[in-house]
């Protein structure tokens, strides 16, 4: 472990089939599949159902509380197994929850079941899994590597609109599920299965030990899920969606405060990579600034996103503009994959948390574009600029928590800030209805937004530099 780094050269010799099944896994993983599908299907589900937009987008609330109970547990799998035994069986489950939801019915709670299931036991497909084995492999080269790699989210969303929507126009609603839904098993699961392999991970997991309890873990998570997606569902049906998202805040504030407090009998025995412990991350500013920080730019860019339908249908757009390639949500894809790649190379470049600021305090712009009646292409402007904070969000996530936490702990604590980005990315869709109301646009919203992008921007800027946990074991 007290090796020096490898050499650009290397680490892509040795890298590229991680770097190649990644960006494909996470093309195709939980966070754009189910997600990219509700937003061109969801009018579809107001039409044959009559269920208003804030029913359909409460579905966010249940793939994010699944998020929140599964990502973590994910992580903790991940730290303990190893990123491969964890991601196959979760990339079957994904296939199956997707292509679940053409059997739904009027009732919206099946609706909600299935959304909170797929995101349970599909949470290990996430980018904390294939990244994990990246920031693993490469050090000159780590941020390219994970932009590369995280271009997959881009280069899904700007497919799928049309892709989807083709689906819509020749078999139904239920078909197009079914077609997004084997996309991960003829895809992501041959390329983990021959390509995703960590040997360096390996090596100190099986110097560490302990490798007993995943049926343990995930039955404990699963109890714990069972009784949330009862208590939301009981919430939802009698108050509505405003009081399931203050369960969910405190079901997150009660999740960090249990880990918090199960971390002070942390053992040095979890594993031999470098970097903090969990203890110790939870003592480090810098964990609470990126906590918050990526809340609040999940809320801001997701709700834009998932939205993206309804406001451009607002402006007059018809389904194919709206979901368009360059005048629609494919554009936001098409942004997305570019600001993962550029992101990618600035941040080996340059000091990470200026990049994060440059890109998510841009996008503040694009909302004011989106309050006027502009013409197609002035709103493309807006929907590019968005697009290229969405790129740059994973990454960032990624880098910082390697770079500032280490690898030692890189599951858990990459676990803990996707679930308050995935809180924020899970209730904003809902949210943003509840502010519109009755209203014919989403001024009110996109304000608010603009305002979300720049202080969440402007957080990081208190990160300060780097550590190297390389040298502080050697």
């Amino acid at each position: 472990m007290n090796d020096l780094p490898q050499t650009s050269k290397n680490e892509w010799a040795t890298g590229w089939p991680i770097v190649l099944s990644s960006l494909i896994g996470i093309a195709l993983c939980l966070s754009p599949l189910p997600y990219w599908a509700l937003i061109i299907i969801g009018s579809e589900l107001g039409k044959e159902f009559g269920w208003s937009r804030e029913i359909i987008t409460a579905g966010f609330l249940y793939m994010t509380a699944g998020v929140l109970v599964g990502a973590p547990i994910a992580g903790q799998l991940v730290d303990k197994f190893g990123a491969r035994k964890v991601l196959l069986p979760s990339i079957v489950a994904l296939s199956v929850g997707v292509c679940s939801f053409s059997l739904m019915t009027a009732n919206p709670i099946v609706f909600y079941g299935i959304f909170f299931l797929t995101a349970f036991f599909g949470a290990a497909t996430l980018p904390i899994t294939w990244s994990k084995a990246i920031v693993n492999n490469f050090d000159q080269h780590r941020g390219l590597a994970l932009g590369i790699a995280l271009t997959g989210t881009g280069l899904y969303g700007f497919l799928a609109p049309t892709y989807i929507q083709t689906f819509i126009d020749s078999v139904g609603w239920r078909g197009a599920y079914i077609a997004v839904g084997v996309l991960p098993i003829i895809f992501s699961l041959p390329l983990a299965l021959f390509l995703f392999r960590d040997e360096k991970e390996e090596v100190a997991l099986k110097a560490a030990g302990n490798q007993t309890g995943f049926l343990k873990t995930y039955g404990k998570g699963f109890l714990v899920a069972a009784a949330l997606f009862a208590v939301m569902s009981g919430i939802i049906m009698t108050q509505g969606p405003v009081w399931v998202i203050v369960l969910m805040l405190a079901f997150l504030a009660a999740y960090v405060g249990f880990v918090y407090f199960r971390s002070n009998n942390e053992t040095h025995s979890v594993s031999e990579l470098p970097g903090l412990t969990l203890r110790e991350t939870f003592h480090n500013y810098r964990f609470w600034v990126i906590f918050f920080s990526f809340l609040v730019l999940g809320a801001v860019v997701s709700g834009i996103i998932a939205n993206s339908k309804y406001i451009l249908l607002d402006k007059g757009y018809t389904d194919i503009t709206a979901t368009g390639f360059f005048t629609g949500a494919g554009l936001i894809g098409l942004s997305t994959l570019v600001g993962r790649l550029i992101g990618g190379w600035l941040v080996d470049h340059f000091w990470a948390p200026m990049v994060a600021f440059v890109f998510m305090s841009v996008p503040a712009i694009g909302c004011f574009i989106l309050m006027q009646d502009y013409s197609v292409g002035v709103n493309a402007i807006a929907l590019i600029l968005v697009g290229l904070a969405a790129g740059v969000e994973f990454d960032m996530m990624a880098y910082f928590t390697s770079r500032y936490f280490g690898m030692k702990s890189y599951g858990r604590v990459y676990g803990l800030v996707y679930a308050a980005f995935g809180l924020g990315s899970g209730t904003s869709p809902v949210i943003f209805n509840i502010i519109r109301g009755d209203d014919t646009d989403y001024a009110r919203v996109l304000v608010f937004a603009a305002v979300g992008f720049v202080l969440g921007g402007a957080m990081l800027l208190t990160l300060g530099k780097y550590r190297n946990f390389e040298s502080d074991i050697a």
